[in-house]
């Protein structure tokens, strides 16, 4: 049956999860109408979505998060008997190609977990396998570091056992810090592939954090902005600083215009990062049009052409690239 539990407070696994299971159901390419998703719908639009006929080509995929229904919170869904008993015929009825993963996030250190009590939760448990995702400690460095070396790979790098390690004692247990610690060595290293005890030191205890780069630019700080990148091409190769800030910046464009007609969450979506980032992202946007953030953007493009071509110094061409008014061609 294509129904599926997730739940936990470690996020970030059950964020790629899901995007594993949509791709391995929609492919690479999708309509949008294949693909729905769901935040805590009333009782009428769940059912309404459980009892989803198949369309004439194709799968159709619902992300459907339903803490309200499975755990006790001030907000939970009251059901009467009927209800219940009418979602859960809807449940074992599921058509064949419409696949369904039922979303149960647990907000961190919060300790909470789903009522296995309930005939609700006592019915899905029947049909599939209920999936937890824990927040691992920093002790449980065992269940860490084959995450660790999965992701390492992923990105193209390479970590000993030892480095997993002090990675995890120096930046903790969340998969997602950890993850994003991998992003910024990756771009240390380069073009070395092999990370070390030395670099997890110097990165992590680096106040030149590359990832610190787009808030200055949104804030138009160009001065501290170029002294950071400076400091930062000591040690990193410059095309990658400036790959770096052009796939940061797209995404940055994107927000904001997805956040005229869209919610934080569709956006999240869209843009494919954590609905956690993409609301702070919206709120740093605020200080700056989306015509300043398209002429950065513009402006970062040509930088990358004076640098390929030969006609520019790198911390020139960065200097050339840190301003939101349009540069003439």
């Amino acid at each position: 049956m294509p129904l599926y539990f997730f739940w936990g407070e470690e996020d970030y696994l059950i964020e790629k999860e899901i995007k594993a299971l949509k791709k391995k159901v929609l492919g690479n390419e999708f309509d949008a109408l294949n693909y729905r998703v769901l935040n805590n719908p009333e009782f009428s639009v769940f059912d309404e979505a459980l009892r989803t006929m198949p369309m004439f080509f194709g799968e159709v995929f619902y992300l459907i998060r339903c803490d309200k229904y499975f755990l006790e919170t001030k907000t939970k869904q009251k059901l009467d008997d009927k209800q219940i008993a009418q979602l859960i015929e809807s449940l074992n009825n599921i058509a064949d190609r419409v696949h369904f993963v039922l979303h149960c996030p647990i907000v961190r250190g919060e300790g909470k977990k789903p009522d296995s009590r309930k005939k609700l939760y006592k019915a899905v448990a029947k049909l599939t396998e209920i999936k937890e995702f824990p927040a691992y400690k920093a002790y449980e460095d065992y269940k860490i570091a084959p995450i660790l070396k999965k992701l390492a790979q992923e990105k193209d790098i390479t970590l000993s056992q030892d480095v997993i390690l002090h990675l995890i004692q120096t930046c903790g247990a969340s998969i997602r810090d950890l993850d994003t610690q991998l992003e910024k060595l990756k771009l240390f290293a380069y073009p070395q592939k092999e990370i070390t005890k030395n670099m997890v030191e110097e990165v992590t205890n680096s106040s030149e954090d590359i990832f610190n780069l787009p808030d200055l630019l949104i804030k138009k700080d160009f001065t501290n902005a170029l002294f950071m990148v400076a400091k930062i091409l000591d040690k990193s190769h410059y095309l990658e600083v400036l790959a770096f800030l052009q796939t940061s910046v797209i995404r940055l464009l994107k927000i904001k215009l997805y956040s005229k007609t869209l919610n934080s969450m569709d956006i999240s979506r869209k843009v494919g990062q954590h609905e956690f980032v993409v609301k702070k992202n919206m709120e740093k946007l605020k200080s700056i049009n989306f015509d300043e953030l398209l002429n950065l953007k513009i402006n970062l493009t040509m930088a990358e052409y004076y640098l390929k071509s030969g006609q520019m110094e790198p911390l020139c061409a960065f200097r050339y690239a840190f301003c939101t008014e349009k540069k003439d061609v």
